[in-house]
């Protein structure tokens, strides 16, 4: 059966803890300090302005929307059935290029277009903001996560989600700064274990790797993981790192078998780069590249919400989670 890709799923019976410092709430003083306000305003700010919302319904009603149907056809990839957990591993070289903001992006879109389990890890260096992106910032790190299951695999899911943060009935969180043993030897073993325990019972994981491909933690998501998103900005830097790397990743080594799928961010309205022409030259040179256009929720930084986004982003996010999908289980080329 297919499921609207504006459906949520519905929810379990286990309770959806509160996301701590949670925009809007107030201080112990009783007001609302500045950081809360600003969180609250971004995080209900929509991507298009009210005018730009405007002048799309009065669009519609002079000629035929094609949206729903297409918007359907392209979540058909990420609604496939999986059958042995599949992990993408979300990396770039650059920090601000959005690498968090596409985790949370493709782990809100899986929850809403599926009925099962979806995991998003937060594998950045210190403390990400993955949990935030998500709504939900309590939740225990990687290495926390491997150091309360020292070798045992989680006996369920439901044990599984006791141990973790649930940012909706269907979306569990890994994230924030480690309490656990520092990082040494072994450290990424530990981590690497703790992230197939979630893969037994997750049919898709997002680990949201830190800014730099030379990281050991980056180095050993790719290799746990079946598929790899490259997120880069639509800089002349950023797009001659994505060249670079894509030319690397298709090398010898055994990164080459991993399927790479390039995403080129409009992190800037102003931005005199185009997304949309630099994803297209890429992919005219070898390197697949999909472009996600500017979009004014997603830049807020603060949590998302699929209701909030333009339709251009929730096109785009969802062929991306689908095509992504689709070649983790070796379904499709991405």
């Amino acid at each position: 059966m297919t499921v609207s890709p504006t459906r949520q799923p519905s929810r379990r019976s286990a309770p959806v803890p509160a996301a701590s410092g949670a925009g809007g709430s107030e201080t112990s003083t009783g007001f609302e300090s500045s950081p809360q306000r600003l969180r609250r305003v971004l995080r209900t700010r929509p991507a298009e302005t009210r005018v730009q919302l405007t002048l799309s319904r009065i669009g519609q009603l002079f000629r035929a929307d094609e949206y729903p149907r297409i918007l359907a056809e392209a979540a058909s990839g990420a609604q496939s059935p999986v059958t042995t957990g599949r992990r993408i591993a979300v990396v770039g070289s650059r920090g601000g290029a959005g690498k968090t903001t596409v985790a949370a992006l493709l782990a809100r879109t899986y929850a809403s277009l599926r009925a099962d389990t979806v995991t998003a890890v937060d594998n950045s260096v210190g403390a990400g903001t993955l949990g935030l992106r998500l709504g939900f910032t309590g939740a225990p790190s990687l290495a926390d996560l491997a150091h309360s299951l020292n070798g045992q695999t989680p006996s369920s899911l439901a044990d599984l989600a006791a141990r973790l943060g649930a940012a909706e009935s269907n979306l569990l969180v890994a994230g924030g700064a480690a309490t656990a043993s520092p990082p040494g030897a072994g450290a990424d073993d530990d981590a690497a274990r703790a992230a197939r325990a979630v893969s037994r019972f997750c049919p898709i994981t997002i680990l949201d790797c830190g800014t730099g491909m030379e990281l050991p933690s980056t180095s050993w998501a790719i290799q746990q993981s079946h598929a790899a998103i490259f997120v880069t900005p639509a800089t002349v830097a950023g797009l001659e790192d994505a060249r670079r790397y894509a030319e690397q990743w298709n090398g010898a080594g055994s990164d080459a078998a991993i399927p790479l799928l390039t995403l080129v961010l409009q992190t800037d309205a102003r931005n005199p780069v185009d997304a949309v022409e630099e994803a297209e030259r890429l992919s005219h040179h070898g390197t697949v590249a999909v472009a996600l256009p500017y979009d004014r929720h997603l830049a807020g930084g603060v949590e998302l919400d699929l209701g909030l986004l333009s339709r251009a982003s929730l096109l785009t996010s969802t062929t991306v989670a689908s095509r992504i999908l689709l070649a983790a289980t070796g379904k499709a080329k991405p």
